[in-house]
């Protein structure tokens, strides 16, 4: 179950406990190709990175451009991806799979992480995307994303990238599963979509307790366009509509969302 007022909330142009800590300045200098097993903390990379070997980690550390995960077992805490001006050409924060990711602060991208592969778990982060004129921005997009992937206990906003923005959560093209729960959801055609594509479905698929803020989707008929879900192979539950304030407190809890 969620509980109502423990999502990672911002502060100033920040948010809460996600993001570099106090006390860390990232600067240049470090590994743009770590090597197997390496532990590299505040590190600035201006560029895209691209982690090609296995079990690297990074902490307190600025990311401008995406990762591109090549490797296994990758971990990347405390730190930030995107900088203060939109860069939605940023097509994925972290792709495409083999990635634990806590604590981040990533916004001003086109599309936060992204599900392509497995082994991918996004938790304890803030996520608000921008677009451009066309574009299709998603806080978390499944695209062919495969097995043992969960995304859960984030704050996912896209009320930025409107209206050239799909989802908060858009799980759909040949993925396959996926647990998506404890979640504050904000904005977007769809807030919360999820959709396998496989006949029969594979899964499993687990949706609970998230949190879908009321009226911040784009206009239109509200059953069309909070959700979406068929997978036989489906848990859901818990799912609510909330208002909020300013600073993402929940004010008030509303209906359920039905799948």
């Amino acid at each position: 179950m969620a509980a109502n007022n423990c999502f990672p909330k911002p502060v100033n142009t920040g948010a809460g406990p996600t993001g570099i800590p106090p006390g860390h300045t990232p600067v240049s200098g470090c590994s743009t190709n770590p090597a197997a097993g390496a532990v590299l903390h505040d590190c600035l990379y201006t560029g895209q990175l691209t982690i090609n070997n296995d079990n690297v980690t990074i902490r307190y550390s600025q990311f401008n451009d995406r990762i591109i995960i090549n490797g296994s077992n990758f971990l990347v805490e405390d730190s930030q991806i995107g900088t203060n001006v939109c860069n939605s050409s940023v097509d994925g924060a972290l792709v495409p799979g083999n990635y634990t990711a806590r604590r981040l602060l990533i916004k001003n991208v086109g599309d936060g992480p992204r599900i392509s592969g497995s082994n991918i778990l996004v938790e304890d982060s803030f996520i608000s995307v921008c677009s451009s004129p066309g574009d299709h921005a998603d806080g978390v997009q499944g695209y062919g994303g495969k097995q043992n992937v969960a995304i859960r206990h984030n704050t996912i906003d896209v009320r930025p990238a409107h209206p050239d923005v799909t989802g908060a959560i858009f799980i759909a093209d040949n993925s396959q599963s996926g647990d998506y729960s404890n979640n504050l959801l904000i904005g977007g055609g769809y807030s919360l979509r999820i959709h396998d594509d496989a006949t029969p479905d594979i899964g499993p698929w687990r949706v609970l307790g998230n949190r879908i803020v009321n009226n911040a989707w784009i206009s239109g008929a509200a059953d069309d366009v909070k959700t979406d879900c068929g997978a036989a192979t489906m848990t859901w539950g818990d799912n609510r509509l909330v208002t909020i304030d300013s600073n993402y407190n929940i004010l008030s809890t509303l209906g359920l969302v039905g799948c």
